[in-house]
């Protein structure tokens, strides 16, 4: 896994919501407008999205996982551990990333 990470462009978002087996949802969102930050390896990665796009971050019961994929390949997915009040950021805690959509570590 790179050290930092920063990427701005479209990316493939797709949203889980709930986290009990059989009642939980996904959302697919295929290219969105995000802007994609990482410090350094081991920390969050912060993700923003447009507002209209960040309504859908609110929908009860709360979205729980997120999976990006970029338009290299690379793959980040991982638990959700904060969603911004307005609804236009949030945290993906402890990423997987991956080099094809193909493979998640």
């Amino acid at each position: 896994m790179s050290e930092s990470l920063s990427y701005r462009g479209p990316a493939d978002l797709t949203l889980t919501y709930g986290v009990a087996p059989g009642l939980s949802r996904s959302a697919e969102r295929p290219g969105v407008d995000v802007v994609v930050s990482r410090p350094s390896a081991g920390a969050p990665v912060s993700v923003l999205v447009d507002r209209q796009l960040g309504v859908a971050l609110l929908l009860a019961p709360g979205v729980t996982r997120a999976t990006l994929v970029l338009p290299d390949g690379t793959v980040l997915a991982g638990a959700v551990q904060g969603v911004a009040e307005s609804g236009d950021y949030f945290e993906i805690a402890t990423v997987s990333q991956c080099d094809t959509g193909e493979r998640y570590a």
